[in-house]
């Protein structure tokens, strides 16, 4: 099969390390199915837990787990990333992590090239400590309203109003964004894409095979079909 050129395994000197998910990172109903790609260490970097880097969705109820996982690195502030998320993501999400085909998990991290790209992901990490149907909602908006957040000179109540949106707290959200430990999951994600060769977004995993862009779906397609024989 001819793949995209922007399709090529992860080059060897890419020392990824298979890691089980941590406990209670899983979906209910979701066992089994093979280990994850996820990092170039078995130690996250800024002590900050790994489980707390990536976001997963997976169907429940398929007991023999996806047949693969795929890591997307991704910047909320990214064009190209945005373009995915809204257009080509909902039909894979739809065709193969709904059906239990695959795993997906989400890897976001700050390129530094884009307005309000180190607020937007401080905000949707903090709408992850309530919970992984808030974050998955605060995704969405914060992709959907990208242009409109990436223009605002003063974006934290904007982000404040996308969290209660999303069905967070506002007064929690609000205390875990002007704390430390929001600052440093950027940190960790960055050096986590670094260390992975990541260079620009947005950057998938497929097994150990690593796609660079948003192909289009038909191609996303044809990897992943392949992936799930």
């Amino acid at each position: 099969m001819n793949l995209h050129p922007a399709v090529r395994l992860a080059l060897p000197t890419i020392l990824f390390v298979i890691l089980v998910a941590a406990p209670g990172t899983r979906q209910a109903g979701v066992e089994g199915g093979p280990a994850p790609l996820l990092a170039a260490s078995e130690e996250p970097p800024a002590n900050v837990p790994l489980q707390e880097l990536y976001h997963e969705l997976a169907a429940p109820g398929d007991a023999g787990g996806p047949k693969v996982t795929v890591v997307e690195f991704s910047d909320f502030g990214c064009p190209y990333c945005g373009a995915f998320e809204r257009e080509t993501f909902p039909v894979l999400r739809r065709e193969y992590v709904e059906t239990g085909r695959v795993r997906w998990r989400f890897v976001p991290f700050v390129l530094g090239m884009f307005p309000n790209g180190e607020e937007a992901m401080r905000a949707a990490t903090c709408v992850a400590e309530q919970g992984d149907e808030a974050f998955w909602k605060m995704h969405d908006v914060l992709f959907e309203k990208q242009d409109v957040w990436k223009a605002s000179r003063d974006p934290d109540q904007m982000f404040r109003s996308y969290a209660v949106v999303s069905g967070a707290d506002g007064d929690a959200f609000s205390a875990c964004f002007d704390d430390a430990r929001s600052a440093d999951r950027v940190t960790a994600a960055n050096a986590l894409a670094h260390e992975g060769g990541v260079r620009s977004t947005p950057t998938f995993f497929v097994g150990r095979q690593m796609i660079q862009g948003a192909l289009p779906v038909e191609e996303f397609r044809k990897v992943l079909d392949a992936a799930t024989r």
